[in-house]
């Protein structure tokens, strides 16, 4: 029983030194995709790039990386990148067989970096954008114009009546004035209704576009590596990704003023001078994604 208990230890011990010893000696990288990929159909090829830098900073060459993508049913296929470009630059063409929803992962040097899910469409699919139904505003409600219209119809019939019958220009007047406020209430209630209508579907497309921009972060702080240093719980379980956090802080509960979060996002290195954290080149609306992101609750 103790020579068991003794073994079982002595295994432990070995398999802690294979996962640490590689990261203590240096055998760790960020991988950072290019791009995510837009519109994958089965059948037609994707071109991918991306980059790999030990410890996020040196550009690593003469590495022979691996794509892998499983489809949810199990089917998976394996693309080897070649080199392109600047060093440590790698590419690679995947063709998905079929629609569905793929994971894959993208192996280089000692990592293992898995990527955001793919939803691949089947081929001659376009993708449709549920649209936001909007009930008119104003309606089955009893509006002050309902009531100024149904006033000046009333003064208006009134007026006709008596300039009819007593040849009164007043009357007439009177009857002229209060159809005149019928129908500019008829144009100032449909302005109203436009503009509400208008604001409405602002207020929709705003919300919606942020809601948008947040998942856009979130995958992005997958295939860019920040999540390879910086755990968050909101991107992923601890379960799904290996994350160094060699001083890095988890960013699962943090939040920074925008502009401060872009600076540092941007050129890490113009927000603190002696920062380990590199600079991946990211796009403006990449940085602004990422800050929607790690300041979302």
């Amino acid at each position: 029983m103790l020579s068991q208990f003794r073994n079982a230890f002595v295994i432990t011990i070995l398999l802690s030194l294979i996962i640490t010893v590689p990261v203590l000696a240096g055998g760790w990288a960020v991988i950072t995709l290019d791009d995510l990929p837009s519109n994958v159909v089965a059948g037609e090829p994707l071109a991918i790039g991306f980059t790999v830098l030990q410890h996020g900073r040196t550009p690593m060459p003469g590495l022979d990386p691996t794509v892998t993508a499983t489809s949810s049913g199990g089917e998976t296929f394996v693309v080897n990148a070649e080199p392109e470009g600047k060093p440590g630059h790698y590419a690679a063409t995947l063709t998905f067989p079929k629609e569905g929803e793929w994971n894959w992962s993208i192996k280089a040097f000692t990592m293992d970096q898995k990527m955001p899910t793919l939803s691949v469409a089947a081929p001659g699919t376009e993708t449709v954008n549920p649209s936001v139904v909007e009930t008119e505003p104003g309606t089955g409600s009893f509006s002050p114009l309902v009531i100024v219209r149904i006033l000046a119809f009333v003064v208006g019939l009134i007026g006709l009546v008596l300039a009819f019958r007593r040849k009164s220009r007043v009357a007439l007047a009177i009857t002229v004035v209060a159809i005149s406020v019928g129908l500019a209430s008829f144009l100032i209630g449909s302005a109203v209704l436009k503009a509400e209508a208008q604001s409405k579907e602002v207020s929709a497309v705003s919300i919606k576009s942020s809601a948008s921009q947040i998942e856009l972060g979130r995958r992005l702080f997958v295939a860019k590596g920040c999540i390879t240093c910086h755990h968050n719980d909101r991107a992923a379980s601890r379960s799904d990704y290996w994350t160094i956090e060699m001083g890095a802080p988890d960013l699962s509960n943090y939040s920074s003023v925008r502009e401060i979060l872009f600076i540092r996002l941007k050129d890490p290195s113009t927000a603190k001078s002696d920062t380990n954290m590199p600079n991946l080149n990211l796009k403006k609306t990449e940085i602004e994604a990422l800050v929607e992101f790690i300041n979302s609750k």
